[in-house]
């Protein structure tokens, strides 16, 4: 897969992850102090919620943002897009895991990625209870707490920790069960750690060796994908089709020997 970016926007990204850091810590200072109260919990459709905390990350976030680069659109789970046409985009998932959150299970993070066009530039996950910051930016590899992180080697279907999100819808619930029945009838095992992006950055170290979900967002996985690709992981779709963080097509994460061997395996469904 090759999304292409302008050589100047490159020469701005180490600025902007940077930036994104900085904020995401803040943030994850937050959720931190707010994780074991007592949330208020509203519906915002079938299976999904937003919580209190949802909502003051994502106002933090998008204020320093917004201080720090005025003239950078942004588009964010709660708040939605605005409509601007600016050349780069920042994308915002403020509490990526919000059942977990509103639960107190320890598994959640916060996810911002710079995007000019459909490109990925930048991106940062942070797991602010293992005080986990997984950053990169394109041609610049991929960090973890400013160590370099690389996918590991797995090629073997038998060898392969593999990770899912399952879709709200019952219907792609059982789609999604088809390619994951398959898959771990020869895999090693199976996770699903209720968070997207710490789903797929976890292949980044080589936690995981493969990831894939049927319905993903942009904000959900466009920070975590930038960071498993500069560690080695190519993006992929369940169709075949090219990835792109806004692609409507079930979504797949892993090194590029892996990902083929996934694709054999799956022909048929």
């Amino acid at each position: 897969m090759t999304l292409s970016i302008t050589t100047g926007v490159l020469i701005q990204a180490d600025r902007w992850l940077a930036t994104a850091q900085r904020i995401a810590l803040e943030a994850g200072a937050l959720m931190r102090k707010q994780w074991r109260q007592t949330h208020t919990i509203r519906s915002k459709g079938y299976r999904d919620i937003v919580t209190e905390t949802d909502l003051a990350v994502e106002q933090l976030v998008i204020e320093r943002l917004k201080a720090s680069y005025p003239d950078h659109a942004i588009t964010s789970e709660e708040s939605g897009a605005e409509d601007s046409a600016a050349s780069i985009r920042w994308l915002l998932d403020p509490v990526d895991g919000t059942t977990n959150f509103a639960r107190s299970n320890p598994n959640f993070c916060i996810t911002m990625a710079a995007i000019e066009g459909e490109s990925p530039v930048a991106g940062v996950v942070y797991d602010p209870l293992r005080d986990h910051l997984f950053s990169a930016r394109r041609g610049g590899g991929a960090t973890l707490n400013g160590k370099r992180i690389q996918t590991r080697d797995t090629t073997q279907i038998a060898e392969v920790m593999f990770a899912v999100d399952w879709p709200r819808n019952p219907a792609a619930r059982r789609e999604m069960w088809q390619y994951a029945g398959k898959l771990i009838e020869q895999a090693r095992t199976l996770r699903a750690l209720g968070s997207a992006a710490l789903n797929i950055v976890y292949v980044a170290p080589g936690w995981f060796d493969l990831y894939m979900a049927r319905s993903l967002h942009a904000w959900d996985q466009t920070g975590a994908a930038v960071i498993a690709m500069e560690a080695g992981a190519v993006l992929g779709t369940l169709s075949g089709a090219p990835w792109t963080p806004s692609s409507p097509d079930p979504v797949v994460a892993a090194t590029p020997a892996l990902l083929e061997a996934f694709y054999t395996l799956q022909e048929g469904i």
